[in-house]
């Protein structure tokens, strides 16, 4: 029998000021495009959009609550991009010093040579492994930073940009580690989203944390890559992707689990200029820098990108909503947005995972950001 679509309800608050947001979260589920999702956005350091909709189950027979998390893969290098942001600011890391300063273990197969800025905006040279690592290894982080730190060089040590998909969490973690002591998990936790109360994991640490999971919606078999996409996105084994093991694992750069909420919540930080609940967390100087250019040119996956620190700014090729965002996204739609200037962060989250029209290319946007693109490019500007 053909299932008759009935509308959706929708759950939580929305600022009259801010309704383009809930119109434009409406038509993607008007459309068809989402089986739960959320929203959030938050304005000088309020929270004014806080809504959620739909199914966390495929089968339609489990609400989305307003706790329900979903994996929210490369979104999660946001929350690392923010502690980068922590750890420049105190003076545990510096752009410009070597990663084997930190690192010693990392100078080898011809990456001698490069820097923590080369790190942060994917030009380190390792974006890949060959061969792939194991689970086991994935989830183990000591094993998983020795196969970054083993890695020859992809380009003969000649700096380019390219996308680190699954290395980046590894090897920035690592550098955060090796700067503060910490590994990464405990600083993230501790250093951004305690402080803002974001409801953001950095992989699954019990069961009943997976009870509230939206599993994602994918197509029978997964996602078949080939060329640069397949050589980096199988870094790491993906026979058992969503396994238990591999949800717990520490990989700050994409086993990230959260909502709307709590995404809007950690880029409030940077999008209230480094102030949250009335404690400045980063200072203006690095909230400056995170939007400066740290490297723009062709990426072998991305195509042409834009790098500040740790976040995409605007560009022609890759436009933001406005010319003082910055922002990234997720396998899956997931996305998070921080503009300093209007005062504002975005999170999205959905477990629809099979969207027509580039929804898992980065740089070709889902129908259902693109509402949210070109509501934020009509409202920051007057904000």
């Amino acid at each position: 029998m053909e299932r008759i679509e009935m509308p959706t309800d929708i759950h939580g608050f929305c600022d009259e000021r801010f309704l383009p947001f809930k119109d434009a979260f409406n038509a993607n589920f008007d459309a068809g495009l989402e089986i739960g999702s959320s929203l959030a956005v938050t304005h000088r350091g309020k929270v004014v959009v806080d809504l959620w909709a739909g199914f966390a189950d495929a089968g339609r027979t489990v609400p989305w609550q307003r706790d329900t998390i979903v994996p929210v893969a490369s979104t999660t290098k946001i929350i690392l991009g923010i502690g980068v942001l922590v750890a420049l600011d105190r003076g545990l890391l510096d752009l410009g010093q070597l990663v084997a300063h930190y690192w010693p273990e990392f100078a080898q197969g011809g990456k001698e040579a490069v820097t923590v800025r080369d790190a942060i905006t994917h030009q380190a040279g390792v974006p890949g492994l060959d061969p792939p690592m194991t689970s086991a290894a994935f989830c183990d982080w000591a094993q998983a930073a020795a196969r970054v730190a083993a890695e020859p060089h992809w380009f003969g040590g000649a700096r380019k940009i390219c996308y680190h998909a699954i290395t980046y969490g590894f090897l920035v973690g690592e550098l955060i580690r090796r700067a503060d002591g910490r590994g990464p998990r405990q600083f993230l936790n501790e250093e951004v989203l305690a402080k803002t109360g974001a409801d953001f994991l950095l992989g699954l640490s019990s069961y009943d944390q997976l009870g509230r999971m939206a599993r994602p919606e994918m197509p029978p078999g997964g996602f078949d890559m080939d060329g640069m996409a397949g050589k980096l996105l199988n870094a790491v084994d993906q026979s058992d992707a969503f396994s238990w093991a591999r949800a717990c694992a520490e990989n700050p750069g994409g086993t990230g689990f959260g909502n709307g909420r709590s995404i809007a919540l950690a880029c409030g930080i940077v999008g209230n200029n480094g102030v949250w609940d009335g404690q400045r967390i980063l200072s203006p100087e690095i909230i400056a820098l995170a939007g400066t250019e740290q490297a723009y040119g062709p990426d072998p996956y991305l195509g042409k990108i834009r790098w500040g620190i740790g976040f995409g700014l605007d560009s022609r090729e890759f436009p933001a909503p406005t010319p003082t965002s910055m922002h990234w996204g997720g396998f899956g739609g997931s996305w998070g947005l921080m503009d300093p200037r209007a005062g504002i962060s975005l999170g999205y989250t959905p477990n629809n995972w099979v969207v027509p029209e580039g929804a898992n290319d980065q740089l070709k946007l889902d129908p259902r950001l693109h509402r949210f693109v070109e509501v934020s490019a009509k409202l920051l500007p007057a904000l």
